[in-house]
């Protein structure tokens, strides 16, 4: 079986550090176990990240499909955005599931 190299877009990375800062400050004890829960979903899509459906942004930016894995952390759900090109896995965004889908503008 094929497996995918992940690779985090500066957007993403910056999506990751935000949500930490700010858990740091509302749930501090929830901050590790957090981390480590949206680090192991990632890592599911090493293999099969064709899995997971389509994002409402697909079809948005040209030719590049852009996928979604929902995950559900602390506080609540969370969308990882993400496109297949190859064996690589690019993670676009990491966006609270209450966030406004992204838009062209």
């Amino acid at each position: 079986m094929l497996e995918y190299e992940i690779v985090f877009s500066p957007t993403a990375y910056e999506d990751l550090e935000e949500t930490l800062q700010w858990l740091e400050k509302e749930a501090p004890e929830k901050v590790s176990e957090w981390y480590a829960e949206i680090k192991a979903e990632i890592g599911t899509l090493s293999q099969l990240p064709e899995r997971c459906p389509k994002a409402p942004e697909n079809g948005l930016w040209g030719d590049e499909e852009l996928r979604q894995l929902l995950f559900q952390g602390y506080p609540s759900k969370y969308r990882i955005i993400f496109h297949v090109s190859k064996n690589t896995v690019q993670i676009l965004n990491i966006r609270h599931g209450a966030r406004r889908f992204l838009h062209e503008e």
